[in-house]
């Protein structure tokens, strides 16, 4: 029977063993969302934030491998659903965004998907 994560401190527990994993370790790995709030709910999903660490190959940076492989590993032992954020690729996203709506004199999005998971 598979097990369901109920609470933040199994969730940061999973995500420590997750990073140990030989096939993670170019990554940095984290939670976001309602697990770390303590709103989640039994519909919510495991919101996994991954971040390429310093010197590691940048086309690891979205790789459909390691996202299957995070889903092989949940499914094999969770209930739980999971979203893979790519913290690498939101960065870029909010950098071009940024410049954008700086050059059209739009204020920044405070609320943006990238800020709220970086915190600033």
């Amino acid at each position: 029977m598979l097990k369901f994560l109920e609470n933040r401190d199994e969730v940061v527990d999973l995500v420590h063993s997750l990073s140990e994993r030989p096939e993670l370790k170019d990554f940095k790995l984290g939670v976001a969302g309602s697990y770390v709030t303590g709103l989640n709910k039994k519909a919510s999903a495991i919101d996994i934030v991954l971040k390429l660490r310093e010197g590691n190959n940048k086309d690891l940076v979205g790789d459909l491998d390691i996202s299957f492989y995070i889903h092989q590993y949940m499914s094999a032992s969770y209930s739980n659903k999971i979203k893979i954020i790519w913290l690498d690729l939101l960065e870029s996203d909010e950098e071009a965004l940024l410049k954008f709506m700086a050059s059209e004199g739009v204020e920044a999005n405070p609320e943006s998907a990238y800020t709220n998971i970086v915190g600033d």
